[in-house]
């Protein structure tokens, strides 16, 4: 099943979340090859994500909130963004700690495949730059302190973020109000693969198939009688 079938059966997956989903094609007019056993729509780690998922929209991007924040109110939105920087401290009751993370944004076409590792996404090496947020985290233990909540969502790692944009600060960075977060390691996803925009845009792989190398041609020879 290739990338094109998948996104196409995706779409009508997220029908309720998001209103313009549509498949994605190569310049060629098809998509890169995936193996069938392995490619599939995007699958929610836990319950809370998954309503997330279900209710927030997919095809609503930070430059259209850039564009227009006063019509766009409101309006909460999944995004995937590669964690800039992570600055968490402990709240006074003792039981929660909170962050301040600021995210780079990548494309992500919603789609997973299934390794030797687990799941593994190709992440899109372009984005429409950066957004930040302050989310909330339970401690699991006497283990769990701001430290350790840094080192949980470090620099480099994936964030798939699920919240309402609230205002655009002077340099562009828009802030975001925190409904979920879902943080994957460095080993779980990719920038390299695919390049690709937004949902319905041409993308193409960044490994194309090398052509077969044909040995030389080599004369025929006749032997000779003595």
């Amino acid at each position: 099943m290739n990338r094109t079938l998948i996104l196409a059966v995706f779409s009508s997956v997220v029908a309720v979340g998001c209103s313009t989903t549509t498949s994605q094609k190569s310049s060629t007019g098809s998509a890169p090859p995936v193996a069938a056993s392995t490619a599939e729509p995007y699958q929610p780690a836990t319950k809370a994500e998954k309503y997330e998922f279900t209710n927030d929209r997919l095809d609503f991007y930070p430059d259209d909130y850039r564009k227009d924040p006063t019509n766009s109110a409101g309006i909460t939105v999944a995004w995937a963004g590669i964690i800039k920087s992570t600055d968490a401290n402990e709240r006074d009751n003792g039981s929660q700690i909170f962050a301040d993370t600021v995210f780079e944004h990548h494309y992500f076409d919603w789609v997973q495949e299934k390794g030797p590792k687990g799941i593994e996404l190709s992440v899109s090496p372009r984005g429409e730059g950066l957004f930040k947020m302050r989310w909330l985290m339970d401690k699991t233990g006497n283990d769990s302190t701001a430290y350790s909540a840094e080192d949980f969502a470090g620099p480099g790692k994936l964030a798939i973020v699920y919240g309402v944009p609230q205002k655009v600060e002077a340099d562009g960075t828009i802030v975001m109000h925190y409904k979920y977060l879902r943080i994957i390691d460095q080993d779980h996803f990719n920038t390299n693969e695919f390049d690709y925009g937004r949902l319905g845009e041409p993308f193409h792989s960044l490994h194309p198939a090398s052509p077969v190398a044909m040995p030389a041609s080599t004369p025929s020879t006749t032997a000779k009688g003595g």
